[in-house]
């Protein structure tokens, strides 16, 4: 899965997709770099607003949608399942241990000591590292007694991800931007040309992958809205 902050395959063909100040990198199907997987909402790179969340999950189920007709059924690997379920489901195996919210303020804690206003490369490594260790040595004795806190449990995990995200872009940026409201206090100099582009971030055979894509990557919107769209009569037009 690719993040912008974020790697595409043809930065010609891919547009801007947001955690934050970043996101999800997708196609003009709004497809991430996972096949299969569509992005709509929030995890674009765009105004987090309800009408927006509205024309984009519409666009991206239809896209989806002829996704499926296209590649038709195909079976589940049962180790995957096996994995999936073992990690949903670890917390309620456990029978005492770290309550989801001591997990949380951890989290946040590494967040806040390393990742604030102020950033440099040995707080954000030490930042990385810091969530490395609470994903080995915290998580496997998280505890949740109920549905409610397994779901809690799982928003914890996904938020150590997050943060990983962030803390590596974070590095992967060796400049300031005043757009970002982003600071390093090892590189000072607010926004140089040379760092006028989006970075990526990868998870690729367990290593962090860093690209970049330049600046209005995604071509001529409504030109290619419109190429992509050929088939598509739901749209309203003068």
């Amino acid at each position: 899965m690719a993040y912008q902050l974020l790697e595409g395959s043809s930065p010609a063909q891919w547009r801007d997709g947001g955690f934050g100040r970043g996101g999800l990198t997708c196609d003009w199907d709004l497809k991430t770099s996972l096949d299969g997987l569509y992005a709509a909402g929030a995890l674009l790179f765009a105004a987090a607003d309800h009408s927006f969340a509205a024309a984009t999950g519409r666009y991206a189920g239809r896209k989806a949608a002829a996704y499926v007709r296209h590649v038709g059924p195909s079976p589940v690997p049962p180790d995957q399942i096996t994995k999936v379920k073992a990690h949903v489901y670890a917390p309620i195996k456990n029978t005492e241990g770290i309550d989801w919210k001591e997990l949380r303020a951890g989290i946040a804690k590494v967040m806040q000591y390393f990742c604030s206003e102020y950033k440099t490369d040995n707080l954000l490594t030490m930042g990385i590292e810091s969530l490395a260790e609470i994903q080995e040595k915290w998580v496997p004795n998280l505890y949740a007694s109920d549905p409610h806190k397994l779901m809690c449990c799982l928003e914890s995990l996904s938020a150590i991800e997050c943060g990983q995200i962030v803390l590596q872009a974070s590095l992967a940026r060796k400049a300031s931007c005043k757009q970002l409201d982003f600071h390093r206090i090892d590189y000072p100099q607010m926004d140089p040309p040379e760092w006028n582009k989006f970075l990526t971030i990868k998870l690729r055979d367990d290593k962090v992958k860093v690209g970049e894509l330049p600046h209005g990557y995604f071509g001529d919107l409504k030109k290619n809205y419109e190429a992509q769209n050929r088939d598509y009569t739901g749209v309203w037009q003068a």
